[in-house]
């Protein structure tokens, strides 16, 4: 690799054979180098890099201004949080929490603290991310040395979420509280408190969380020759399938949005799980 800037003595930028922009940490990596020398490979101990062009430059100014620990810590998160969770979780979200952590850590030095308002909610609706926000707090506490509350766990949780879903108009704040909804309607029609900690309701909430991005996006399933099924469905899980009905009549009076027959099928599904669990 080509070196092509030095942040200090142990991390710089270098471009590689196919012109791809790197950062690249390794003790004295950048000592006495000069622009278009060829880097020592050996010295390379990591390389944090983005496949999207635009916010691979974003990670290189964040890399300036922060120091490469932080990078470093938020990479490790996101590689973990992989693997728990969902590859699927969008790389771009190491520049977010490298960045909030920052600022979290900066804070608590001054003595400034930041509630989360959402805290109840994460804990609710996104267990899997908040269990990745519990690690990576006390990764935080132990590698910079403070002693970070449970509200920063659920900020991490949140960019988390964030980089699951391709959100363009809403928020996860206003996806939450469509999600709140729809649960609030299944709890009255059939007078019960869902079971949380069932396996059924990971899944019935893990279907909202998407179908409330696909909902603010404007977004619909292809319907699928499904009509068969439904027709089985609707007059086994009567009760589930009423119940959907309800929650596609409030849907179209609050959002104008029309549910497709797929996503009454799979609400149906969902939701004679959860409650028959839940009794």
């Amino acid at each position: 690799m080509i070196f092509k800037k030095r942040l200090n003595n142990n991390v710089v930028i270098a471009q590689d054979e196919n012109g791809n922009e790197k950062i690249l940490m390794g003790c004295g990596i950048g000592f006495k180098m000069q622009e278009e020398n060829v880097v020592d490979e050996s010295k390379i101990e990591k390389v944090f890099s983005l496949t999207d062009p635009k916010m691979n430059r974003l990670l290189q100014e964040l890399a300036v201004n922060t120091p490469i620990e932080f990078i470093d810590f938020a990479a490790d998160i996101v590689t973990y949080a992989k693997k728990q969770i969902d590859n699927s979780i969008n790389e771009n979200v190491i520049i977010s929490i490298c960045d909030h952590v920052y600022m979290a850590v900066e804070r608590f030095k001054k003595g400034i603290e930041v509630k989360n308002v959402m805290l109840w909610d994460i804990k609710k609706f996104y267990k899997s991310e908040f269990e990745v926000g519990l690690y990576a707090l006390d990764v935080i506490n132990k590698k910079f040395g403070v002693s970070l509350s449970e509200d920063e766990a659920g900020f991490i949780s949140l960019h988390i979420v964030n980089s699951q879903l391709d959100l363009h108009k809403k928020s996860v704040k206003e996806i939450t509280e469509l999600m709140q909804e729809i649960e609030k309607i299944v709890t009255i029609t059939f007078a019960t408190n869902l079971d949380t900690t069932s396996v059924y309701y990971y899944r019935f909430i893990t279907h909202l969380k998407f179908f409330a991005e696909r909902l603010f996006n404007e977004k619909t399933h292809i319907n699928q020759d499904i009509d068969g099924l439904l027709d089985i469905v609707k007059d086994k899980y009567i009760d589930s399938y009423k119940c959907v009905l309800k929650i596609s009549d409030f849907i179209f009076k609050k959002y104008n949005y029309t549910l497709t027959n797929e996503e009454i099928l799979y609400l149906t599904i969902h939701i004679t799980q959860i409650i028959k669990v839940s009794k």
